[in-house]
């Protein structure tokens, strides 16, 4: 798989988490009003974001692991570390203050946290359908 390939699926995968956000968003208003809303649709942008910072995080790992390819030990900058647990740490913060001081419904809220779940399923029918156009072109 080339590295344009894998940064096309990295990207569908983003725009699919923010679409099954909004429908679960969306949802949430329609079925219990814009609270349970508001927290799917907090709960997918913090999803969105660890996202983001996980792959940042894995990228960088590579990167490092590329540039000490063949050294008998490998060295990894304490501020790696930092950024990946420190991901945690705030993410950690983020829900407990949204869950105990702004007072979102949890339920909704953790839809929208695990909203990259649906993302991963809809780029697996993407990728199947695109390789049945593949295989079934002349």
């Amino acid at each position: 798989m080339s590295d344009a390939e894998s940064l096309a699926i990295e990207r569908r995968i983003e725009y699919f988490l923010l679409f099954s956000g909004t429908v679960m968003a969306l949802a949430a208003w329609l079925g219990w009003g814009i609270r349970p809303a508001e927290g799917a649709a907090i709960g997918t942008a913090i999803c969105w974001l660890n996202f983001r910072w996980l792959k940042q995080g894995a990228a960088a790992l590579i990167r490092l692991g590329l540039a000490q390819a063949g050294a008998a030990v490998v060295r990894v900058p304490r501020t790696i570390h930092l950024k990946l647990l420190g991901r945690f740490a705030l993410l950690l913060l983020v829900v407990y203050a949204i869950l105990v001081l702004l007072q979102l419904p949890a339920i909704p809220f953790l839809c929208g946290l695990v909203a990259v779940f649906p993302a991963v399923v809809l780029e697996l029918f993407y990728e199947l359908l695109h390789g049945m156009h593949r295989w079934n072109a002349p």
